[in-house]
């Protein structure tokens, strides 16, 4: 599964892949957090990119890898106890041929599809990064097996390093199967793993408490 595509999040990752323009600043004071580059604070409506190269998804009947997953989206609240964004676009691929992800299950490689965005995130003062939506829904295709899998969650949680380059780290994030929308094959859950950096205009994404 594309180390998972999602999500977020996958999520996780998401990291702060954040979308809607709609969010306000907020005030500054003690244990705000505050998003930045080497350029300066992030304004509301920056656009901020979380990639990462090792998301992998477990299950009981083996694992889904992608090289590479991307989580796309725009800044919506900075300097708060919580600063908020929507993840908008997502993409998962790998080295198989056609770019899907490789896999360690009898269906072969697989296609990862994203569903439900956008994806609000939302990254706490304390180092907590929360993505969330109607469900965090990735869609994975086997084209050789012959299946379709649909793995949801109501929420990822990741946490992530604060003072510095932003590191937002996954940890066996549990999604669980919708059984009317999956083939009989597939495995009833999977645990998401995987480590996410973030960029804002090509420059490096960094936290601080303010």
């Amino acid at each position: 599964m594309r180390r998972t595509a999602i999500g977020g999040a996958l999520a996780a990752l998401a990291l702060l892949a954040t979308g809607s323009l709609t969010g306000v600043a907020g005030a500054k004071g003690p244990n705000l957090l505050t998003l930045k580059t080497a350029k300066g604070e992030l304004a509301v409506g920056a656009q901020v990119v979380a990639q990462s190269s090792d998301l992998t998804f477990e299950t009981s009947s083996g694992n889904l890898e992608c090289s590479n997953n991307v989580l796309e989206g725009s800044l919506s609240k900075n300097n708060a106890k919580k600063d908020e964004g929507e993840i908008e676009k997502e993409s998962s691929t790998g080295g198989e041929p056609g770019g899907l992800c490789k896999t360690t299950t009898p269906l072969g490689p697989t296609e990862i599809k994203t569903s439900n965005l956008p994806w609000l995130t939302v990254l706490s003062a304390k180092g907590i990064d929360e993505v969330k939506g109607k469900k965090v829904s990735f869609t994975s295709v086997f084209p050789e097996g012959n299946a379709t899998c649909v793995f949801e969650a109501a929420k990822v949680k990741s946490t992530f390093t604060i003072g510095g380059p932003m590191t937002i780290v996954t940890n066996k994030q549990k999604f669980k199967l919708n059984k009317k929308a999956s083939s009989p094959v597939c495995p009833r859950e999977g645990t998401l793993t995987g480590t996410f950096h973030g960029t804002s205009n090509g420059e490096v994404v960094e936290s601080e408490l303010t």
